[in-house]
């Protein structure tokens, strides 16, 4: 998976892209006084100088140089500058990432102890202040082993926070993206067009609320709209490589009245289900 960086970072010069993570050195000046984006990535950023405000819909951190954070994808950040000049590292990173990293040190959370997070900071000690060190070195110089340093470097820094006092956060962070991969996977595979997708919410033993705001947290839609896709791939297959007329798909692909169906579809694919099966005869 391609990690979507926000705009405000494609033209930096001493960006790194390399699949699923990215590394830059990230400049910005007083004149940039504000940035609002959506993170659409996870990101771990090891303030070098400067301070910023960062708002959050519920909350608000001050970062500075001695400061690691870490930002969970699917929020809204306001950046406000509070020095004239602030320079940072940002790893940029998917969540398959992190799920590498619990498969490979087989870690277990307990998630009664648990709460969620969505940003967290902890201060940076010496430890954290060598591995800073080594990165900007690393920043500065070429070699043909990009991303297997940078995966390691990222590594090192989740291991260590492991050993910190900001265990208990980390912990979180990681099992939220544990939580949300099995979220996922569940319902992908047990997905059935016939089925109530709200269902879900008793095997999950969460409240139709609960699951609504869940479903749309990992899938960026609402249930009900991502059913109607699904529903309307399946019509679309069968309309392509079966003979069932128009009607008899519409029934078999779970939709109770044709006018509905037909104009959903046509909304989805630009073209009606009639021209689908006129052109495959």
């Amino acid at each position: 998976m391609k990690v979507i960086l926000p705009n405000f970072l494609e033209d930096n010069y001493r960006l790194n892209k390399l699949g699923n993570l990215s590394i830059c050195q990230y400049i910005q000046y007083k004149e940039q006084y504000k940035n609002e984006v959506f993170i659409s990535t996870n990101i771990l950023i090891f303030v070098i100088k400067g301070s910023k405000i960062l708002h959050f819909k519920d909350e608000k951190i001050v970062a500075n140089s001695e400061d690691i954070l870490f930002l969970k994808s699917g929020n809204y950040v306001m950046s406000e500058m509070v020095d004239d000049y602030y320079e940072a590292i940002l790893f940029m990173y998917d969540d398959t990432i992190l799920l590498d990293f619990i498969k490979k040190y087989n870690l277990y959370f307990d998630e009664k102890n648990l709460f969620k997070v969505n940003i967290f900071k902890i201060k940076k000690i010496l430890t954290f202040q060598t591995l800073q060190s080594s990165i900007l070195s690393y920043l500065k110089n070429t070699t043909f082993n990009q991303e297997s340093i940078i995966k390691l470097k990222l590594e090192e820094a989740f291991l260590n926070i492991l050993e910190s006092t900001s265990k208990e956060s980390f912990e979180a962070f990681l099992s939220s993206i544990l939580s949300n991969s099995f979220f996922k996977t569940k319902i992908e595979k047990e997905f059935d067009i016939d089925k109530n997708i709200l269902l879900f919410a008793k095997e999950f033993n969460i409240t139709d609320l609960a699951f609504r705001n869940k479903f749309k947290e990992t899938f960026g839609t609402t249930p009900k709209k991502w059913q109607n896709r699904k529903k309307l791939e399946k019509a679309k297959l069968l309309l392509e490589t079966t003979d069932y007329n128009v009607t008899q798909v519409c029934q078999q692909s779970g939709f109770d009245n044709i006018s509905w169906f037909i104009q959903a579809f046509k909304k989805e694919y630009k073209i009606t289900p009639k021209q689908i099966k006129n052109n495959k005869n």
